[in-house]
């Protein structure tokens, strides 16, 4: 009893002081404030916002409240976190204790993190509530219908949070005053009758209701209301259904803003836009309106800014210049990513035009200088066109900050007339049939310029003066591919605010000299000078200044031994030069770097177990062509692998396939091919890498059966395990590869092998792979590759009939083993099948006729085997010549044109003899086999390449296969040249 008139004493003690202090100086309500810390109590404030929030203070001048300068009431509490996901937002509970703020107008408790809590009901009994705002702060749950009780709330944003509800939106009628509503990301899949709903608020000016899942309206509203200034629909997936149409033609008198992007909106929704005099902003992007414009608009004499962005226009650009003709006062045009095509029509009656982004369509012609005639133009993106002449004089856009007009068709000399666009930022013409010099003369009044892209015009030559002074810092520089060469660029030295430079394949052939490494600034994060000739030694690298985390050296001829690096370097690349010595330097990235690549180079030794531990936390390890020796780390201690691809080709590395692999799950290319790598192909390599796609292991001192554990690797696509001293049957269960066995959309894959660096950019992984008998580096098209590879080793019994059900296989070489039995009669379903070599084992029998299914073949080997009767008849196979058959005594028939079978002989016409007559016939027959062959080879050429070029299949077509054709002889010349040197 005594504790509880204490307490009441200090409770009554409390009261008063607060009583006293409103009827003396304080302005504020005792008990607001008290339920202001009920509030603060609840809450969770990492940041420390509501740390002035204390008892006895004067709540009205607390953070986050405002207060009637009259009465001393609550009236707004704001505590809107930051859209930056990187501070500290406020979470926990909303104290009920709201309810003990009637005057309450205004609650913004937007950007915070509640942790998926649902909003409480009791928020709906806040009677006097005109503002509402919980945008963004990670609520979820049904929204409480009695949020309709709010009957004079102006603004309710619920938007951005993972809301939904369980009926319609008639809970919506209430709000009689409500001028702004945003429901975004919430699900109202169920409220069929949305737009009816929202029809019904009178007051309503704008309304967000992005990304809910909205179902397009079944009945047309008919008596809307003109209050509606602003529509956002995006991401809906809505479709332009008479209804709809009807609908947004009855509440669009007054829009000014609309966006409809994101839809599945058609054509016809132009029918309904042309008349909207008051509409300034439309976005159509991202929707499939097709087809060409409706005849020329009159009305859309107010709109400012229109967005076509992917919305699959066709059609020429001056029909939409032609709707647009009285949208005078337009000042942004996105129409990127459309099929339109025609030259360029005259832009010079959008006076008032600051944006024109025409990227990525079919855009041909020539672009006029008077076409372009817009002294307002800021933003001038052109890339992915087909324009071709003359760049041209853009003197006229004196506002011209960025201009884009790479990868098209322009040739000819640079006008010098680009030097006088003294507002331009940046500058970007890359990938086009440029000509001539860039000098100074181009460049001297570009004072703001900060990024240049004149790569990939191979004809275009950089000669600026190594004393001239640029006015201008560049902070991106791309040359590659120009004629930069052969001296380094001195004039680089006076750029101190480098991001990015790439000046690969520039025709340097100089040392990199020292004041460009001194020069490079902290900012500086990527740099390439690949694909030249740059020779000498790398100092050391790890200076604290350097903030490099890209370089690529690749294709040089650098030397000595391996640098040290900067400290926060994630993808290195300095494969095909003469670096020698150990690896030593590099044994301590770890946890940094996630790409290395340092083959083909002159390194060597041993790696001892720390270096190799460390180095497996990377992503990507590139050892090939090195002589590399001694045994791989077999320790599973402490290893922490993270590495996704693995080449160590070509080295001299000893001992068995090391036990440390086992931990690297995430493997999905393994090569260990040509070194020296005895014992038995481990059979956890099946068990402990379920993505692995490639692995190769031939060309070592591998012997034993294969294990049937390797039938674990289901999303193995190349399987290379020629040349060593493998023995025993091939395994039964082969046929568990799934992605050998399945023909899967091949684009699925295609980028299956693809390296993503941290720097948002990727290339393609390789490997080196026997195909039709010679070595081709896969880069581009390795993850559309299918092929096993088992020749020459010692492998007998039969070929599994499950082999063929391996029917995405594109190659299969079993050849020189010492294979018994025939050839699978199942052999014909292997349909893509375009590389077969049997060639050199102990088969008989006869030749499968389903083989001559194989219409995809481009090269068959069955050469010296036992096989025996006629050579199966097709037009496809009469294409190989007689080396497929030769070495099987007992084959007879076309191609073997010296080993007709002999019913062949039974078939001659009487009266055939010898003499003068049978060398006529002779004659006629080799000019009857002459023209068959070529005929067949014509037939053949056409099946097999048209098949490749058409047959989505064989992505692995001629273009492609050119493509890494070309790579390869490309580095081959690279490599013979310095071994020339």
């Amino acid at each position: 009893m005594s504790l509880i008139l204490i307490f009441f004493f200090i409770t009554t003690i409390h009261l008063a002081h607060w009583s006293l202090a409103e009827n003396n100086t304080a302005k504020f309500r005792p008990r607001e404030c008290m339920a202001l810390l009920k509030i603060k109590a609840e809450l969770i404030d990492n940041a420390g916002r509501l740390s002035a929030w204390k008892d006895g203070i004067d709540c009205c001048d607390w953070e986050g409240i405002l207060c009637d300068n009259q009465t001393y009431h609550v009236v707004a509490i704001d505590l809107h976190g930051s859209k930056n996901l990187s501070v500290a937002r406020l979470s926990g509970n909303i104290s009920q204790s709201l309810l003990d703020l009637p005057h309450l107008k205004y609650l913004d408790l937007s950007f915070n993190h509640f942790n998926e809590i649902q909003i409480p009901e009791f928020i709906g009994s806040l009677g006097n509530l005109h503002h509402l705002k919980l945008h963004s702060s990670y609520f979820s749950g049904l929204i409480p219908h009695n949020l309709g009780n709010l009957s004079i709330l102006q603004l309710l944003d619920l938007g951005g949070n993972s809301l939904l509800i369980d009926t319609n939106l008639d809970w919506l009628s209430g709000f009689r005053s409500l001028e702004y509503l945003d429901l975004s990301n919430a699900n109202l899949q169920r409220a069929t009758t949305w737009l009816h709903a929202i029809n019904k608020l009178p007051a309503l000016k704008e309304i967000h209701l992005s990304n809910c899942q909205l179902l397009t309206p079944l009945t047309p509203v008919l008596n809307a209301s003109n209050s509606l200034l602003v529509l956002d629909l995006y991401q809906n997936s809505l479709r332009s259904t008479p209804a709809f149409v009807w609908s947004l033609k009855n509440i669009s008198s007054s829009l000014r803003y609309i966006d409809l992007s994101g839809n599945n909106l058609e054509r016809n929704i132009f029918d309904v836009l042309g008349n909207l005099m008051s509409l300034s902003y439309l976005d159509l992007s991202n929707n499939q309106l097709g087809g060409g414009f409706p005849q020329a608009s009159n009305n859309l004499s107010s709109l400012t800014s229109l967005r076509l962005v992917t919305a699959n226009l066709n059609g020429q650009l001056r029909d939409l210049t032609m709707w647009l003709r009285d949208s005078t006062m337009l000042e942004d045009l996105f129409l990127a990513n459309n099929n339109l095509s025609g030259p360029l029509p005259d832009m010079s009656r959008f006076s008032f035009l600051k944006t024109l982004s025409i990227e990525g369509n079919k855009l041909n012609g020539s672009l006029l200088r008077g076409n372009l005639r817009l002294p307002n133009l800021e933003y001038f993106e052109a890339s992915r066109n087909k324009f071709s002449g003359r760049v041209p004089n853009l003197a006229s856009c004196s506002s011209l900050m960025w201009l884009g007009l790479g990868m098209n068709m322009f040739d000819g000399t640079l006008t010098e007339t680009i030097g006088y666009l003294s507002m331009l930022q940046y500058l970007s013409i890359p990938s086009n049939h440029l000509e001539g010099l860039i000098s100074e003369a181009h460049l001297f009044n570009l004072s703001r310029l900060i990024i240049l892209d004149l790569s990939s015009n191979s004809n275009l030559t950089v000669n600026i003066s190594s004393s001239w002074n640029p006015p201008f810092q560049l902070g991106t520089l791309k040359l590659r591919d120009c004629k930069v060469g052969p001296h380094f660029p001195k004039w680089l030295q006076t750029q101190k605010k480098f991001e990015n430079v790439d000046i690969s394949n520039a025709r340097i052939s100089d040392t990199i000299p020292d004041w460009f490494w001194d020069s490079v600034d902290k900012r500086c994060n990527s740099i390439n000078m690949s694909y030249n000739r740059i020779h000498g030694v790398l100092p050391d690298l790890s200076s604290s200044k350097l903030n490099l985390r890209t370089l690529d050296l690749s294709f040089n001829e650098l030397s000595g031994p391996l640098p040290l690096l900067p400290q926060n370097m994630n993808n290195l690349d300095l494969s095909e030069n003469r670096f020698s010595g150990t690896i030593h330097n590099f044994c301590h990235l770890k946890d940094r770097v996630l790409v290395l690549d340092i083959s083909n180079n002159l390194l060597s030794g041993e790696i001892p177990e720390y270096c190799f531990l460390n180095l497996m936390s990377l992503y990507y390890l590139n050892f090939a062509n090195n002589n590399f020796s001694g045994e791989i780390s077999k320790s599973t201690t402490d290893l922490v692998c993270s590495v996704k691809s693995l080449h160590l080709r070509n080295n001299s590395f000893r001992g068995e396939i090391p036990r440390s692999l086992m931990k690297c799950r995430k493997l999905k290319i393994l090569d260990l091919g040509e070194n020296n790598f005895s014992g038995k192909i481990p059979g956890w390599l099946g068990n402990s890498m379920p993505e692995l796609g490639v692995l190769i292991l031939k060309s070592n001192k591998l012997y034993g059966e294969l294990p049937s554990r390797l039938c674990h690797l289901t999303k193995i696509q190349v399987l290379d395990i020629s040349m060593n001293q493998i023995s025993g049957p091939i395994p039964k269960c082969f046929k568990y590869f799934t992605m050998l066995s399945s023909k899967e959309d091949p684009d699925r894959w295609h980028f299956r092998f693809e390296i993503a660096r941290n720097d948002s950019s990727s290339f393609p992984d390789n490997a080196d792979i026997m195909w039709k008998r010679m070595k081709v580096k896969y880069s581009n098209v390795l993850g559309l590759l299918k092929a096993i590879d088992l020749s020459s080793n010692n492998l007998s019994g039969e070929i599994p009939r499950e082999l063929m059900s391996l029917v995405g296989l594109l190659g299969l070489n079993l050849s020189r083993n010492n294979l018994v039995g025939s050839i699978p009669h199942g052999v014909g379903q292997l349909g893509l099948l375009n590389f077969l070599d049997l060639s050199r084992n102990k088969l008989s029998g006869r030749i499968p006729p389903s083989l001559s299914q194989l219409n995809r073949l481009g090269m068959l080997h069955l050469s010296f085997n036992n096989l025996s009767g006629e050579i199966p008849w097709s037009d496809h196979l009469q294409t190989f010549d007689s080396a497929t058959f030769m070495g099987n005594p007992g084959l007879c028939g076309p191609p073997l044109v010296s080993k007709p079978c002999p019913e062949d002989d039974e078939k001659k016409p009487p009266g055939d003899g010898d003499g003068d007559g049978d060398e006529e016939e002779d004659a006629f027959f080799n000019r009857d086999t002459y023209i068959s062959t070529a005929l067949g080879f014509i037939i053949a050429f056409w099946g097999v390449s048209g098949t490749l070029l058409f047959n989505r299949w064989w992505n692995i077509t001629i273009t492609e296969m050119f493509q890494d054709w070309f790579n390869v002889n490309r580095r081959r010349r690279v490599r013979r040249d310095f071994q020339n040197r």
